[in-house]
């Protein structure tokens, strides 16, 4: 690494992670030395994984290479994290080597613990990466196929634990669930229920209401307050902390998230694993040469990957700022106001947006189903790796 230049050390090949990464390596390229740290060798497109279950179609226009997708002049390791020293500000190497640095951008979001729930890997599927989505369409046309019979069965979208990334996405697997039934004519055999471990189905009560509506007109049977406990598998039965039980036939269930074990002992992490942030600067207050975005930080907003994105461009133009000596580590702006937008599917075929921050709740328009929304969530894929993840969006 060069001696003259500040070394800026970004932790995780994800939405924020290239973010930083590209706009730091475009408009500070004189100033800067940007490293980037992956365990992964793609970008993964996540926002419409759950349509993926439906519409069978290859899952490989969902990767980008990640050298493919950030600035030439950032290094790309794809190395894999094993523990941070904050005092001497380096991170090491799962390959044994140690990599210095200033400045640290942690954007390695969360990792799935699935045994956080007896019986969640014997039992429960999902739509949150590749090999989920994989098994749940397997699960799937058995579930079709077997429905053939007749008899009355229950499909349960539920959560596992809180918090967890992308708030509306199993509303989103309710939704396109119910819309997925009636395509195959099993709907009227189907009991279809939604387990919310909070008061409603949505956690913004503006958009609950709206959100509920549509519940309630496509027969969604929600049952609130329900904290899982266990999944009995022997019995097909969920179990709540608080003593309630429901029967499944297919189970589709948000994992448990956590924060990465590499994080485990530093003093910049809740006791969740989440990295404690500023809400408006994302830097750690102790160590404020460490900011954290996307789901590794904890925020009071989504974890999302649009959160990710206002987050990574907020927390680039202050580093930017920063090793071009405009102004100290210490007065870094408050360049961040909560900023999210999303894109939340209600059917196979319409969705509605949000879009909100610390003090707006979603506008009016985002209580608006039809297909305009769809077919802006169907094609952003092509936004996301070709002007997203640049930055220049």
């Amino acid at each position: 690494m060069s001696k003259n230049k500040t070394k800026v050390l970004i932790l995780g090949g994800g939405t924020g992670g290239v973010i930083v990464a590209n706009l730091l390596g475009r408009k500070a390229k004189k100033q800067a030395e940007v490293t980037l740290i992956s365990n992964q060798e793609n970008v993964f497109y996540e926002a419409d994984l759950p349509y993926r279950v439906f519409d069978k179609k290859s899952l490989d226009s969902q990767f980008k290479p990640v050298r493919k997708v950030v600035n030439k002049r950032v290094t790309v390791l794809n190395e894999e994290v094993i523990s941070l020293d904050v005092e001497n500000q380096s991170v090491s190497l799962k390959s044994g080597a140690s990599i210095p640095y200033d400045y640290l951008v942690i954007a390695t979001g969360a990792h799935y613990d699935y045994d956080a729930v007896p019986g969640f890997k014997e039992s429960a599927y999902h739509f949150y990466n590749e090999e989920g989505i994989i098994e749940l369409r397997k699960a799937l046309n058995d579930f079709v196929e077997n429905g053939k019979d007749g008899k009355v069965r229950n499909v349960v979208v539920g959560i596992a634990d809180l918090p967890f990334k992308c708030p509306v996405a199993p509303l989103e697997g309710a939704f396109m669930m119910e819309h997925f039934l009636r395509r195959k004519k099993i709907r009227k055999t189907t009991n279809l229920h939604y387990l919310s471990p909070i008061g409603g189905a949505f956690s913004i009560e503006q958009a609950n209401v709206h959100i509920e509506k549509k519940f309630k007109k496509k027969n969604i049977n929600l049952h609130t307050f329900f904290n899982t406990e266990t999944i009995h598998t022997d019995r097909k039965i969920i179990e709540s902390l608080e003593g309630d039980e429901i029967e499944y036939d297919l189970l589709l269930m948000v994992p448990p998230h956590r924060g990465q074990d590499y994080l485990n002992g530093t003093p910049i992490i809740d006791e969740s694993g989440w990295v404690n942030v500023n809400i408006k600067t994302l830097q750690n207050e102790d160590y404020p040469n460490i900011f954290a975005i996307g789901d590794a930080a904890n925020l009071p907003v989504s974890k999302a990957g649009s959160s990710a994105h206002y987050q990574a461009i907020a927390t680039a133009h202050n580093l930017i700022d920063v090793v071009k000596g405009k102004f100290d580590i210490s007065q870094v702006k408050e360049r961040y106001d909560g900023h999210a937008t999303c894109l939340v599917m209600t059917s196979l075929t319409s969705a509605m947006f949000f879009d909100f921050n610390y003090n707006r709740a979603p506008f009016g328009l985002g209580y608006i189903s039809n297909r305009l929304f769809y077919y802006f969530k169907k094609y952003q894929r092509f936004l996301y790796f070709y002007g997203f993840l640049s930055g220049r969006m």
